[in-house]
């Protein structure tokens, strides 16, 4: 990314002692209407998956992910805006993007997910990162895995490199690597820019769920992506 000159001390110092940034005072994100008068410089989408009337999966002790997804795109938001980029947040509270005209719960869904998607095409600089979290029978299965979309070249390199970093620095044991949607995901397989899902653990493993519901987790992982963001020419 353009910046990575000017914030490379800053890096450093982080990276060093693992403090992620304070909370910014100041708004920073993007009115999607205007996005065609913004300079070249990326946008990023970030897309907290779920939301309203979809809680997504559900943990056998009840939480939502839903919430988990949110609290972690707030984080990741928080680092991005302190590092000038410019962001637009698809949901910013418990909510989702249905038109809530159309009758059928599958109709408000498929509507929900084509506007995400029109958020994430709506300029050519985007850059989408959603955040969800998995589940699985199996309560041993654990790990993040991230998936991208095949119609660009900086998508597989963008979830590579946030994988890359989240290794690094806390799943060391990992062994997942990135995967491409296969036509499996709708909002990557019609995305027209660099665009990632990163599912950041599972709801499922007793010991994982505890660090997706910690908030200091919550901030290291998200200066994980952030740090795989950075490592990413786009």
């Amino acid at each position: 990314m353009k910046r990575k000159k000017h914030i490379i001390v800053m890096i450093t110092v982080i990276t060093a002692c693992f403090v992620v940034m304070a909370l910014v005072n100041e708004q920073n994100s993007v009115d999607v209407s205007n996005l065609e008068d913004e300079s070249s410089d990326n946008i990023i989408v970030l897309d907290a998956g779920h939301g309203g009337e979809d809680g997504g999966a559900v943990s056998s002790s009840g939480v939502v992910e839903s919430d988990i997804n949110l609290q972690f795109t707030e984080k990741l938001k928080d680092i991005l805006s302190l590092n000038g980029y410019k962001i637009v947040m698809t949901r910013e509270d418990n909510s989702d993007l249905a038109d809530k005209s159309i009758e059928t719960i599958s109709g408000r869904k498929k509507s929900d997910m084509h506007r995400r998607l029109d958020i994430y095409n709506s300029h050519i600089q985007n850059v989408a990162i959603s955040i969800h979290q998995n589940i699985f029978p199996a309560d041993s299965s654990k790990g993040t895995q991230v998936f991208y979309s095949t119609q660009t070249q900086s998508g597989k390199i963008l979830a590579d490199n946030i994988t890359d970093t989240v290794k690094k620095y806390l799943q060391p044991d990992n062994e997942r690597l990135s995967k491409p949607t296969n036509g499996s995901i709708f909002l990557l397989d019609n995305a027209k820019i660099p665009a990632v899902i990163v599912e950041c653990g599972f709801l499922s493993n007793s010991e994982e769920i505890k660090l997706l519901c910690d908030k200091e987790y919550q901030k290291k992982f998200s200066y994980c992506v952030f740090l795989g963001l950075l490592n990413t020419e786009i």
